[in-house]
């Protein structure tokens, strides 16, 4: 009897061992389909390396990106053209919905595509690689700044040209239109780009995409030309987790942005009024998740120096009450060192919304605008409590002799003398006109 629950046992482990096991000679395996909508960044490079090697694990016959972006960094797009190019399994990149665009970053990822598809109604181009630059201050001051800036924009084009141009001679695309892309920003639509032969075919839909890969042979980097077998191939949806969704959204330059302003922000209540904790709480979470994304954008190293400048003037007027001088300046450092801060060559396609820098700059000026107003109001406190506060307040006559005496104020005894003499007696009543505090006399006028 155990003998035969052990065998039992056995069995139903090599059962489950092979169907779990993916089938590695199945000609007719499932095609692997990948989303990808937002701007080109490592969540989306570590997302398509992800899902090259699930889909060789698991022995998909092809990978389909459906892909809507308007840019994105240029190192991560090309180490997402080199995992494509790379791929022992056929990668298929189609532009889609109706109205989603292949723009920028994502022209180089088409380009880099086994087969490339687009729906219609989508659009693909505009390629260049500087897109929200424009010369620093420093160099315009410079007498060479113009001629070195302009070099290196050539520089950036010349190398990004070239590297579209490789991507078209290795798959037969056009590549006089894909420089055009790159050094003039040309843009085409589905329609156009299989006419001047930059796309495969339009597909309006997933099931006529995978209707038409049917047949098509595909030559991979390993030398192995694969034939699609399509036509009933199951469809295996690799969506991205929740962990790249957020790393996407967050490695948005505005999102990043506005992570570090909140941040900012928050540490500055907390140090003006310490012990409340909520936003010294938001803020330092904020500040981390923007530094991280920081991290892994293209920064300029001007814009970081203004930012800290920036926050440590404001942090200042917190501890330093300035009346405006120090945060107010710190904010103007610090918007215009988040202005600059990401590096723009870097990052085609991908621009810095002026709405949100006005955002952050309002909100800044409406935070230091309060703690400004509550320091005069702390500052006005003190005077009118303080020994100055005395100033134009009725005292009582505890005693008195010719010209000096003592006095009650505030149900404190203080010595007092007059300019002359004075006939008062005890419980007179007379008014602080002055208060030296180094003697601790004041001087009295008669009412």
């Amino acid at each position: 009897m155990k003998l035969f629950i052990y065998l039992a046992l056995i069995i139903i482990g090599l059962c489950s061992t092979l169907l779990n096991t993916p089938n590695a000679q199945d000609n007719g395996g499932h095609v692997m389909v990948m989303t990808m909508e937002g701007a080109i960044g490592p969540a989306f490079s570590g997302y398509l390396e992800t899902g090259i090697a699930r889909a060789e694990a698991e022995n998909a016959q092809a990978i389909i990106i459906e892909l809507n972006t308007p840019g994105g960094l240029l190192s991560s797009t090309r180490d997402m053209v080199s995992d494509i190019v790379e791929s022992p399994v056929p990668v298929i990149v189609w532009t889609t919905p109706s109205g989603a665009h292949a723009a920028s970053a994502g022209t180089f990822i088409m380009y880099a595509a086994h087969i490339n598809a687009m729906d219609s109604g989508t659009n693909l181009g505009a390629a260049t690689p500087i897109e929200m630059g424009g010369s620093s201050p420093a160099a315009s001051e410079d007498e060479g700044g113009d001629a070195n800036q302009e070099a290196m924009k050539n520089k950036a084009l010349e190398d990004t040209s070239a590297f579209i141009r490789g991507l078209a001679e290795m798959r037969g695309r056009n590549a006089e239109w894909a420089q055009t892309a790159v050094t003039e920003a040309k843009s085409l639509t589905a329609e156009e780009a299989l006419k001047e032969n930059v796309i495969d075919m339009i597909a309006t839909n997933r099931g006529e995409l995978i209707s038409k890969l049917h047949g098509r042979e595909v030559a991979l980097k390993n030398g192995t030309t694969v034939t699609l077998d399509t036509d009933t191939a199951p469809v295996k949806e690799f969506k991205p987790d929740w962990k790249v969704s957020f790393l996407s959204m967050i490695t948005d330059p505005n999102i990043a942005l506005i992570l570090m302003s909140i941040g900012v922000y928050g540490l500055i209540l907390e140090f003006y009024n310490p012990g409340t904790m909520i936003p010294g709480t938001i803020g330092a979470i904020c500040l981390i998740i923007g530094l991280y994304a920081m991290n892994v954008l293209p920064i300029n190293a001007a814009g970081i120096i203004l930012l800290v400048l920036g926050l440590i003037f404001m942090i200042a007027e917190a501890f330093i009450p300035s009346f405006g001088i120090l945060g107010f300046g710190g904010l103007a450092a610090f918007v215009v060192g988040l202005a600059i801060m990401f590096d723009s060559d870097a990052m085609p396609g991908l621009t810095i919304d002026g709405g949100v820098i006005a955002g952050v700059a309002i909100l800044g000026a409406i935070i230091i605008g309060l703690v400004v107003f509550l320091t005069v109001k702390v500052y006005r406190k003190e005077i009118d409590t303080g020994v100055e506060g005395m100033i134009g307040k009725k005292a009582e006559i505890v005693e008195w002799k010719d010209d000096h005496g003592r006095v009650r104020v505030q149900g404190e005894v203080w010595s007092a003398y007059a300019d002359s003499n004075l006939d008062l007696k005890a419980e007179d009543t007379v008014i602080v006109a002055a208060v030296n505090q180094t003697e601790l006399t004041i001087k009295i006028i008669a009412t």
